[in-house]
């Protein structure tokens, strides 16, 4: 689907899109987090500016006059007012100059204007500066937590016993009797700095492999044989 040409979001389609309601956007736009717009039909209107000439006193500096039609920026208390009584008079628009402001003059063949909730657009771009600035962050594990069983981390790394394992087999051969086997690897859990297993246990978790790869495991007595290759060959 192609996207939309239009510049404009209503208020509706942005609760759709954020799966939130009316309420919650008003309170991100009365807390100056999201600027609200209202479409203005033909309003006259002063253009000025703030100058402080003391500790919290302000002059109002008119500088021009002007026959506003057009979409403008609601002020966060006009737009949190508009969504929670749905009509208000609007006698003041928001600014795009820091320290500056609009007000809307009635005449007297105009009535002050009136903005209705339905009316209430959201500036794509803003939409899209809210999103930008307000996603949750997605953290990504560096690894993967391997677990012994549900909620338990496991004692000993026996994931990466194997892949040691295979790893030795496939480079270097079977090594010559199972004891040496069971050494290496105990030595390959030292190497790792990791909690190493006994002898017992190591040679308890690779004797049916041992069997499998056609070796031959030492007799009673302790005595080492050497191992075979697989299949005679």
């Amino acid at each position: 689907m192609a996207d939309s040409p239009i510049d404009y979001l209503t208020l509706a389609d942005l609760c759709e899109r954020w799966h939130v309601k009316q309420p919650q956007i008003a309170a991100v736009a009365l807390e100056g987090k999201l600027t609200l717009s209202i479409p203005v039909p033909g309003v006259h209107a002063e253009f000025g500016y703030y100058e402080e000439y003391g500790p919290n006193d302000w002059n109002r500096i008119p500088e021009r006059h002007e026959f506003l039609r057009g979409v403008f920026n609601l002020s966060p208390r006009d737009a949190w007012n508009l969504l929670r009584e749905g009509t208000k008079e609007i006698d003041s628009l928001a600014a795009e100059e820091k320290g500056g402001y609009i007000d809307l003059q009635p005449t007297s063949h105009q009535n002050g204007f009136v903005a209705v909730v339905g009316d209430v657009l959201v500036r794509r771009d803003e939409v899209e500066r809210f999103e930008t600035e307000n996603s949750p962050s997605r953290a990504v594990p560096a690894e993967p937590i391997v677990r012994g069983g549900p909620g338990v981390p496991p004692k000993y790394d026996w994931d990466g016993f194997w892949v040691e394992a295979c790893r030795r087999i496939h480079d270097d051969g079977i090594p010559a009797t199972q004891a040496a086997f069971v050494r290496e690897m105990q030595d390959w859990f030292d190497a790792q700095g990791a909690t190493a297993p006994d002898q017992s246990t190591i040679k308890k978790k690779i004797s049916r492999l041992w069997k499998a790869l056609g070796a031959r495991v030492e007799p009673k007595g302790g005595r080492e044989e050497k191992a075979q290759t697989p299949m005679g060959v």
